[in-house]
């Protein structure tokens, strides 16, 4: 029953509350018995170790013994009172004291320690939320927020044409261009960022296919053969044309900035090793932000470099040309960076470690060392002009 109940939480359950409801004879005392014997038993479990601990055998072998206990026991019984509850005491007294259910009992009270020692050797107990709270937030910040999820999807179904629909819990995806069925299906749908999904809709998180699908076809787009090895030319930052959905180089004219502003879109890799494992390759964007020339930035702290991007509203166009000679100009000036963008690599595969070791510290487990592989890729570069 617990199995059966756990699945209407796990698989989007609104409600506040579940009340799970079970149905007996009450003028049928073995059903009285039986219930009594194995409610009252879990809930002692639950109260001793705040989990619910399953009886180790099949629920038809538990029924068979507890069934066949009671009726080889009542067949000696001469007569049974007329009364409810003493019916109910003696079935009770006979299913406690039989061997069958005893060994049921025994078994169920092993399932127990084992549960103990396993809840001892891993010890996620001991691990505090606080205690890694710093490592928490990161990990959110790095893997993006519902807000970032649900902002990338309508933006992106928005350049490829096939724009959600708001309703009242949630979007509509009304139309599907033939191109993208391969990650859509051909069906519409109605979605939802929000979780627990209302009934009827579909729940789109970072994870979603739908998702990891628009991210790889957009990056496909905009890394082609030719620059497949993402550095960037000249030939990257020409103008983007109506059937492009995105674009590596961007002059934008807003008034978020005071100042000429150049943004890099980077992509670091890091090599994780540890004598207990095999050697892994982990990957991250980053993006750094800095005013003035390539020759003389002025770097911006990253957490300013993420929060100006995320508030960047283009309010103006100026002419292609224009345009095109300042991203030439930015992107000719990139090998300047290179000891900049190298000692950003090695801060953030420090940053990565010591992370790793104050985890680590927690769980006692080996040490784990990273190192950044350069050069790390400029994914993008992107010029803000003050408007």
């Amino acid at each position: 029953m617990e199995q059966r109940e756990g699945r209407v939480d796990r698989y989007g359950q609104p409600a506040t509350k579940v009340k799970c409801i079970v149905l007996y004879g009450e003028d049928n005392p073995i059903d009285g018995a039986v219930l009594d014997v194995l409610i009252r038993k879990a809930n002692k479990i639950h109260r001793a170790l705040g989990i619910s601990v399953p009886v180790p055998m099949e629920s038809n072998s538990v029924e068979e013994v507890v069934f066949k206990s009671l009726f080889d026991k009542i067949t000696e019984v001469k007569q049974l009172s007329l009364f409810p509850p003493e019916v109910e005491q003696l079935t009770l007294d006979l299913v406690v004291n039989d061997a069958p259910i005893v060994e049921v009992h025994q078994s169920w009270d092993r399932a127990v320690e084992r549960e103990k020692q396993n809840r001892t050797r891993f010890a996620q107990r001991a691990i505090k939320p606080e205690e890694i709270e710093q490592e928490l937030k990161e990990s959110d910040r790095i893997l993006g927020s519902q807000e970032d999820v649900e902002k990338f999807v309508r933006n992106a179904c928005e350049r490829l044409n096939c724009p959600l629909v708001k309703k009242k819990q949630g979007w509509h995806l009304a139309t599907i261009p033939e191109k993208l069925e391969f990650i859509f299906g051909s069906e519409t749908r109605l979605i939802t960022f929000d979780s627990p999904a209302p009934e009827g809709m579909e729940y789109i998180g970072r994870n979603h296919p739908i998702v990891e699908g628009l991210a790889r076809y957009l990056l496909e787009q905009v890394i082609t053969d030719k620059d497949s090895s993402s550095e960037l030319g000249s030939d990257a930052c020409e103008a983007r044309s109506e059937s492009s959905v995105a674009s590596r180089c961007g002059y934008i004219v807003t008034d978020a900035v005071d100042r000429g502003t150049t943004i890099l879109l980077l992509r670091l890799r890091h090599l994780l090793s540890s004598s207990k494992h095999n050697d892994l390759l982990a990957e991250e964007c980053l993006i750094a932000a800095y005013t003035g020339s390539a020759t003389k930035p002025q770097w911006l702290a990253e957490e300013n470099a993420i929060a100006l991007w995320q508030q960047v509203e283009p309010k103006d166009d100026h002419k292609l040309p224009r345009m095109q000679a300042r991203m030439e100009r930015i992107v000719s000036g990139l090998p300047d960076l290179e000891i900049k963008l190298k000692a950003i690599a090695q801060a953030q595969s420090q940053a990565l470690e010591e992370s790793y070791r104050r985890v680590r510290a927690i769980t006692k487990e080996g040490r784990v060392t990273v190192k950044p592989q350069l050069p790390m890729d400029i994914l993008g570069v992107y010029w803000l002009q003050p408007l």
